[in-house]
């Protein structure tokens, strides 16, 4: 008989990654890692998006070593400079003047560590994202909203800005926020598939 896997916990407060996650069969705890998510010395994008998430990952391991542990960041990449939620409204409008008619790629980092088991995987997922024009009042709209400050590059595919994406080369859900086929990956690493953690883990 298999052995059961260890607690499952999403090391995020995202409403996105755990969505991600509950539709593909999994249901995780969630422990916000409250860690500092400033590297002024770090410019490369997968750079500071791995650091970001084995941040997180390592901050809640430290709380539940009896669990398995999933940290994740999110940044959009334009022309080398790493784009996160834009600080006020003004800034998101900024951000969508520059991402018009434009491709950008969404990365996300990965971190996945078994404290019981001193064992650690991670990995940089990548889309590319193929941004729309949307018209003045269509952004001022949907600035309005709020929902862009709450996001990295100002935008997701399954929200508001959904009309304003022309369209995606990579994992979809990557964009929201966590790479399931790169999370497989990492369990297998760790000798564990995927549907360990669906439903009771049987």
């Amino acid at each position: 008989m298999r052995q059961r896997p260890p607690a499952f916990v999403l090391a995020s407060g995202s409403a996105g990654r755990l969505r991600v996650l509950r539709d593909a069969g999994m249901d995780p705890e969630v422990v916000v890692s409250g860690v500092d998510e400033t590297a002024d010395a770090i410019s490369d994008t997968p750079a500071l998006v791995q650091l970001f998430a084995d941040r997180k990952a390592a901050a809640v391991a430290a709380q539940r070593p009896d669990a398995l542990v999933l940290g994740c960041d999110s940044l959009l990449d334009l022309d080398g400079a790493a784009l996160g939620k834009p600080a006020s409204a003004e800034a998101a409008v900024s951000m969508w003047q520059r991402l018009a008619g434009r491709e950008g790629t969404l990365l996300t980092g990965h971190c996945l560590i078994e404290p019981g088991q001193g064992r650690r995987a991670r990995g940089v997922a990548r889309t590319i994202v193929r941004f729309g024009r949307p018209g003045d009042a269509e952004l001022a709209a949907y600035v309005a909203t709020g929902e862009p400050l709450a996001l990295a590059g100002a935008f997701s595919i399954d929200g508001r800005a959904a009309p304003f994406i022309d369209g995606i080369d990579g994992d979809p859900g990557n964009v929201i926020g966590l790479s399931l086929p790169l999370l497989r990956r990492l369990l297998a690493d760790f000798g564990m598939a995927v549907t360990d953690l669906w439903g009771d883990g049987r």
